[in-house]
């Protein structure tokens, strides 16, 4: 309040500067120097309110920074916020559900959990090892000269881990000779190996790319856990096998990209992969980009080494149908050609208003306003979302048109109407104006029952390279950019499809160096077949 009070004071003390040593003569004059001081008031007026619009988002910029170091991740809104009328249609929606004769009504899943014979976290396919416990004396305690017999065990488990266990495998190649008339000695082959006269074998490569790109292992420290077994491999030398292995699995990627680009709607998002640049001190930003279809369950990442709009554009070239994405402008060329379509993220809009509450909350003011009820409009739309996600896609679009579609329209009117009341520039104003502009797209997901609210499930592919370079930091050139999203594309695909990315990687590499390249298909996550000898 002390700042705003230095800017009054300096603005009428400019208004008495200018006017304290003029003396009107006559009326007409004296009603002009009113003119004029009513303009340089209202003047002063604009700019006490652009230096006080300044200041709020100074305030909150601070506030959104100290959270984004300290604070939580979550989006849930903070205990006492209370999102309008939701809890009506929570029980409008559950009313629906619970009606048999409604042809729309959602359907409910029900399943019996497996029991379990040991702790719940136990698979029951693990190698059991019993140890057993028998008394030494089976006579009996009382005294009354029985014998005890055995009717029946109580098993208590553990689970229990042995150290991974490294050994040497010996490719032993039989010589053979005696031909008689030439001198000639005969070696029996064998298979090509991932790396050509390489030590690492295929297991010791996979456990390498694995524990790098989704345990988030750097390779010193790799290096330091293979040395506790005696084992001298260098960063280096471990660099090297991540490159060689990247060029190997290289084909697979781009084998995969033509069925991706088949999928009616494709995810996609971006994230900042700091990379080294010879000749500077510090790091640049380079692109992980990660795009996932909606048919076979495909993830790819693709490099670029700065966020141009091009590589979305090239990667996308051959693309038709719609691309679920942030309204990043560099998309927009891509939308203006006609083939893909345009589907916006209702998570994107409501992370606007819900900085608004959280900033709201962190400088102790109001609870209510127009940031808690546009997100109680948001709100109602994914309670909706949550009752008929297992639906399939022409019921969702049914039911979108019935329960969603009305609340979006009294949003809009809300928000057209709200945007008349609040300063363009402010957060507010911000927020509201990216909802409006961005509707068309926001609202796409109504007339396709295969589209989503928003673009979560890319979001969530950024989650492995975020945790990732927080332990591995950067990579050390372009080239480690691209292996980087060479071994995630398979590593999340594989996950997809619920498939160990390791028990893969071991299985691919030992059999890839020696797979024609019509045959590489075979070799994709989703059509592999596990045959780890």
């Amino acid at each position: 309040m002390l700042f705003y009070s230095f800017a009054i004071l300096f603005c009428v003390e400019n208004i008495v500067n200018n006017y304290q040593n003029y003396r009107p003569k006559t009326l007409a004059e004296a009603n002009q120097i009113i003119l004029l001081l009513q303009g340089n008031l209202q003047s002063q007026k604009e700019k006490i309110q652009t230096i006080e619009q300044q200041y709020e988002n100074l305030q909150r910029q601070v506030a959104n920074l100290i959270h984004g170091k300290y604070g939580k991740s979550s989006e849930k809104l903070p205990e006492g916020y209370i999102q309008l009328n939701l809890l009506d249609e929570n029980k409008s929606i559950e009313k629906q559900v619970e009606d048999p004769n409604n042809e729309s009504a959602i359907e409910i899943i029900t399943y019996n959990r497996k029991k379990r014979n040991g702790h719940r976290n136990i698979p029951d396919d693990l190698l059991r090892v019993r140890i057993e416990y028998k008394l030494e004396n089976l006579n009996c305690p009382c005294g009354c000269g029985n014998q005890l017999h055995k009717i029946g065990e109580v098993i208590t488990e553990q689970l229990e881990i042995v150290p991974a266990k490294i050994y040497v495998k010996q490719h032993v190649r039989f010589k053979y000779a005696g031909c008689a008339h030439q001198n000639q000695v005969i070696t029996a082959n064998m298979p090509n190996q991932p790396i050509d006269k390489g030590y690492a074998g295929p297991g010791l490569l996979a456990d390498v790319l694995v524990k790098k790109y989704d345990d988030h292992l750097p390779l010193y420290r790799q290096s330091e856990i293979l040395a506790r077994h005696d084992i001298d491999i260098s960063r280096q030398t471990l660099c090297g096998w991540v490159m060689q292995c990247s060029d190997i699995l290289q084909p697979l990627v781009e084998a995969m990209k033509p069925d991706l680009l088949l999928s009616p709607k494709i995810h996609t998002d971006d994230t900042v992969i700091p990379v080294l640049e010879e000749g500077r001190d510090s790091t640049k930003e380079g692109r992980l980009w990660g795009y996932l279809g909606c048919g076979p369950p495909i993830v790819i990442y693709d490099y670029s080494p700065n966020r141009q709009q091009k590589w979305a554009e090239e990667f996308l070239r051959n693309y038709k149908g719609y691309l679920q994405a942030d309204a990043y402008t560099g998309y927009d060329k891509i939308y203006a050609a006609g083939n893909i379509i345009e589907v916006a993220c209702m998570a994107h809009a409501r992370r606007k208003f819900f900085e608004i509450v959280q900033t709201n909350t962190k400088l102790g003011c109001s609870k209510d306003g127009i940031a808690v009820t546009a997100l109680s409009y948001i709100g109602k739309l994914y309670v909706i979302e949550s009752k008929i996600r297992q639906l399939d896609p022409l019921a969702k679009k049914a039911l979108r048109r019935r329960k969603a579609k009305p609340i979006l329209k009294d949003y809009k009117k809300w928000l057209l109407q709200k945007s008349k009341r609040v300063l363009p520039k402010s957060p507010l104003g911000h927020a509201i104006t990216y909802t409006l502009k961005n509707w068309i797209a926001l609202t796409r997901y109504l007339g396709n029952g295969i589209l989503d609210i928003d673009n979560n499930a890319a979001e969530r592919l950024m989650r492995p390279i975020t945790v990732g370079r927080s332990n591995y930091t950067f990579a050390g050139n372009d080239r480690g950019g691209k292996a980087a999203a060479i071994i995630y594309s398979l590593i999340e695909t594989c996950k997809l499809n619920n498939i160990n990315p390791y028990e893969y990687l071991r299985d691919i590499l030992t059999k890839l160096p020696n797979t024609l390249n019509r045959d590489i298909k075979s070799l994709l996550p989703y059509m592999w077949q596990s045959q780890i000898s």
